[in-house]
């Protein structure tokens, strides 16, 4: 079962590494900047899938006896045969899980796992980036009025004031501060690895 695991994290870094280069290639091809935040969009929701899709992988082969590549395995409250019936536990009869809401996948920890572990502490460390995260992933995927309303919600609380033409692209391609130049994008790139190499060690 160790190399499953093994499997799952290099996916991810997969994901992330192609992710990355893409953006480093259109920002290198001199496309207008507005092509290029789209670029952004599309990359960072690839990303939060990539981690959306490590968290259920993750989850489920660990509810059935899975270890991580050093060794570890949470202790379980359940012992499911095989990792359909561990789905469809975790689903607790709907049509899906969902994996974008930290806390909802730490509520669901504390029930198979004992003391929530390993998703609870990691989880609890970074719930804050996880929520910002999932806030951008809406402006980008659905073009309500809430989800505009807490994007913009969310820039004034980095900047301390809104930014007009602030689009979710623009966004993560800007410097996160003076003191740490790092685009918000590869700030929440480094927030997934830390913890998916916690979560997955």
């Amino acid at each position: 079962m160790r190399t499953i695991l093994s499997i799952v994290i290099k996916e991810l870094e997969k994901q992330i590494d192609s992710s990355q280069n893409l953006i480093k290639k259109v920002q290198a091809s001199g496309l207008p900047r507005i092509q290029i935040e789209i670029v952004a969009e599309l990359a960072f929701l690839r990303i939060f899938i990539a981690w959306e899709n490590f968290l259920e992988d993750s989850f489920t082969k660990y509810l059935v006896g899975a270890e991580s590549p050093s060794g570890y395995s949470p202790q379980r409250f359940v012992n499911p045969p095989n990792m359909q019936i561990a789905s469809k536990l975790i689903a607790a009869h709907r049509e899906y899980a969902k994996w974008n809401s930290a806390s909802e996948v730490i509520a669901r920890s504390e029930i198979y796992f004992r003391h929530g572990e390993p998703y609870k502490n990691v989880l609890h460390g970074v719930i804050k980036d996880i929520n910002d995260m999932n806030t951008i992933r809406n402006r980008i995927a659905h073009r309500s009025t809430i989800s505009e309303k807490k994007f913009n919600e969310h820039v004034r609380k980095e900047f301390g004031h809104g930014k007009r033409g602030m689009s979710p692209g623009r966004f993560l391609l800007t410097q996160k501060n003076i003191m740490q130049p790092t685009t918000f994008l590869d700030y929440y790139v480094d927030v997934i690895k830390a913890a998916s190499s916690m979560l997955v060690p």
